[in-house]
């Protein structure tokens, strides 16, 4: 009868163990290592022609907080949305050079008008898009995710950008090969980790 006790005992322990083990084991709800590890289906992006036509249609917002080197917070009205930078991936805070990307977008969109092509909204509730700002002086529209991988402020995603046409994805290809090879960024740095690589050795 005392074994039988015990074993029921035991068999209890292990169930609560292994409940507990796969709570923690989950990422935290809006963690980027929740991207990295839960496929979005995603609204495909315009190609080039379409996007040149599209500014005039496609939504506008206003930063009001970036949270890091690819996470803002933008007004849309008296809404406020989490957005991910789309396609790219920063380093993260505590990780070298995450400072530096975060005041790399700051610097380009802080407090700014941004127009939003969005894709969808991840596990965690954030629009995923790529932000376009108005060059100075009334000037185009620039990308802003193509913009902080030129700067050597963030990796190319290729992993999650299936969603855009070839020439996006060659372009942001080209620019961090650009980047690398000139060692803007964080590529002067040395033994650059990409952040999720960084985030499983946190883990």
């Amino acid at each position: 009868m005392i074994r039988l006790i015990i074993r029921v005992l035991i068999s209890l322990v292990a169930g609560i163990v292994r409940a507990l083990g796969r709570e923690m084991s989950r990422p935290r709800k809006g963690s980027k290592k929740a991207v990295q590890v839960r496929a979005v289906a995603k609204k495909k992006a315009l190609n080039g022609a379409d996007l040149a036509n599209a500014f005039e249609t496609l939504p506008e917002a206003k930063t009001v907080n970036v949270i890091d080197g690819d996470t803002v917070v933008v007004a849309r009205g008296r809404e406020r949305v989490k957005i991910r930078l789309d396609s790219i991936d920063c380093p993260e805070d505590g990780q070298p050079w995450g400072n530096i990307a975060k005041a790399g977008l700051i610097k380009l969109i802080g407090g700014r008008k941004v127009i939003l092509e969005e894709y969808g909204i991840d596990p965690y509730g954030r629009t995923l898009a790529t932000l376009y700002v108005q060059a100075p002086k009334g000037g185009e529209w620039q990308n802003v995710n193509e913009r902080m991988v030129m700067l050597g402020h963030a990796w190319v995603m290729r992993m999650f950008y299936d969603h855009l046409p070839a020439d996006r994805k060659q372009k942001l290809n080209n620019l961090e090969n650009w980047a690398k090879s000139k060692r803007i960024g964080l590529w002067k740095t040395d033994n650059p980790v990409p952040p999720w690589n960084w985030r499983k050795g946190q883990a």
